[in-house]
């Protein structure tokens, strides 16, 4: 699998996904082949899952995610909706893509959608999880893909 089959992936259902990150990272899941998640998985039963997936590694640096990410590796960030500060009523979840944010080194590119709202397309992490707040405490998991 290449970076760019992952970012088409994203960018085929992320359109009909805009508004549901789990919905959103089954869809991409289920474009790359990955029969990991059930069609009733919401992000918290997704975070839940992975720790103990067959084929995912748990992912603890941001250094490996973004080289993971580069070398086509399908990479779910998540955290559960009790993980947040405050806690929220659902988790999140995100797929994270090949790039860096240029404004701020060090933090991978990612797609997602988010309940109630739109997501956004290949932004930075930072966007999707409070820096200071939740993005400290984010889960990464990867998976290599053939």
């Amino acid at each position: 699998m290449t970076p760019q089959q992952v970012i088409d992936a994203c960018q085929a259902v992320w359109v009909p996904n805009q508004s549901n990150c789990s919905g959103f990272v089954k869809a991409v899941a289920s474009t790359l082949g990955v029969t990991t998640f059930d069609a009733g998985d919401n992000a918290d039963a997704i975070v839940n899952k992975l720790p103990a997936a067959a084929g995912w590694s748990a992912l603890t640096d941001l250094a490996t995610v973004e080289a993971n990410a580069a070398a086509g590796w399908f990479i779910v960030a998540g955290l559960q909706s009790s993980g947040f500060n405050p806690p929220r009523n659902n988790g999140h979840v995100v797929v994270v893509v090949q790039g860096d944010d240029a404004n701020h080194p060090g933090f991978p590119m990612a797609y997602w959608g988010t309940l109630g709202a739109v997501g956004r397309e290949n932004a930075s992490i930072r966007y999707a999880f409070i820096p200071g707040v939740d993005l400290g405490t984010v889960q990464y998991f990867g998976i290599q893909l053939a």
